[in-house]
């Protein structure tokens, strides 16, 4: 995904699925890098809020093109309204995410 553009797979579900998105990450809270077991159970934590709102994901990677951050786990959660996900990532500490309407093109949307 990238910001701004549509994606082509995301184009087709969201014609079959009337439907928002939002791609999140529990990883290093604020841009700060932490271990990687307080990631991980962060991650998980994150995982097992969505399951109990019943909302659909996919697990995915964000990738720093310019390769200064290590790659992080993320999730892209279907079903979830714009305020929802600010609630959310909010949660997690993060600055940011990437939140997906219907015409899907991703839009960041920061937080700090």
């Amino acid at each position: 995904m990238k910001v701004g553009k549509s994606s082509a797979e995301l184009v087709k579900w969201f014609q079959t699925n009337d439907d928002q998105a939002a791609y999140i990450t529990a990883w290093n809270p604020f841009g700060r890098k932490v271990s990687d077991n307080e990631n991980y159970v962060a991650e998980q934590k994150l995982i097992a809020e969505i399951e109990s709102c019943e909302l659909f994901y996919l697990k995915g990677e964000s990738i720093d093109p310019t390769g200064l951050w290590v790659n992080e786990p993320s999730l892209l959660v279907f079903g979830i309204t714009l305020e929802s996900a600010k609630e959310l990532v909010k949660r997690y500490y993060q600055d940011g995410f990437l939140y997906i309407g219907n015409d899907a093109k991703p839009q960041l949307i920061l937080l700090r």
